[in-house]
């Protein structure tokens, strides 16, 4: 049962490497309804879950928020995926680690966010209204990198079908990936610079990889993170600015390219 335009809150445990449905627990509040997997073995990601109008099977996206966890601006992505007929699991990386931020972690956390996205892709396979093969990540900066990782291997040997990745650190890009990859990155980026993505990215087309990107001119870190407005922000060093004209072509590229590669038509 669904609530409050069909957002849910979910939380998931693994199992080894997979998600197990022990038990559902579904309690209502006034503003969603909350769902819990059980299993045995902490920690328990958790997320909110964004579900189109109608029966499905509806393909789906796993979003992976930055190493400060989810802001608007991930929910607004999902609110725009839900719109368009995608079912969006927003994965919360902080609260079941008590933390506040991954930020000063070390990278060694990206691989963690990695197996959340994982868990996220086995949940949302147990789910009568998602297509089990038509599921994509996207990740936002700490996220991206994880989203990277993660399409590396999946369960069952059946992972992601693509992933999209904002402002990432492209070291964590798989040389030999042969699933859809779309990079979103910032000119002037001075957190992830883009230039390791570019050359990267250029090798893996040489060598007939399925990646693309796009480099927007005079753009920030967090390009699309509308909640900064006007304002420049720095964080522990880094800048950080909201660019309207890039966020609306990323919106476009993000559509036009889960059309060509996650939907597929009805039979």
């Amino acid at each position: 049962m669904l609530t409050h335009g069909g957002r849910q809150r979910v939380g998931f445990r693994r199992f080894g490497t997979r998600s197990v449905a022990l038990g559902l627990v579904l309690s209502l509040t006034a503003c969603a309804s909350q769902v819990g997997v059980q299993s045995t073995t902490p920690p328990q990601p958790a997320g909110r879950l964004y579900r189109p109008e109608g029966p499905g099977r509806f393909p789906a996206l796993v979003l992976l928020p930055t190493c400060a966890g989810l802001r608007p601006h991930v929910f607004d992505w999902a609110e725009l995926l839900k719109a368009e007929g995608y079912v969006a699991l927003a994965v919360d990386t902080l609260s079941p680690r008590g933390a506040t931020d991954l930020c000063l972690k070390g990278k060694h956390t990206v691989h963690e966010v990695a197996g959340d996205a994982v868990e996220a892709l086995v949940h949302l396979r147990s789910l009568p209204f998602v297509d089990q093969d038509r599921i994509g990540v996207i990740g936002w900066s700490h996220g991206a990198m994880a989203a990277l990782v993660a399409i590396r291997s999946g369960p069952r040997g059946r992972g992601f079908r693509l992933a999209i990745a904002f402002y990432p650190d492209c070291g964590y890009v798989a040389y030999d990936t042969t699933i859809p990859v779309l990079l979103l990155l910032g000119e002037v980026d001075d957190w992830t610079p883009p230039g390791q993505c570019v050359k990267v990215t250029k090798q893996l087309q040489r060598e007939g990889r399925p990646v693309v990107w796009k480099v927007y001119p005079g753009a920030h870190h967090g390009f699309d993170v509308a909640g900064f407005g006007n304002r420049t922000v720095v964080y522990r060093g880094y800048t950080m600015r909201y660019d309207p004209a890039a966020t609306a072509d990323a919106k476009e590229r993000v559509r036009a390219f889960l059309a060509q590669h996650l939907r597929r038509s009805q039979q």
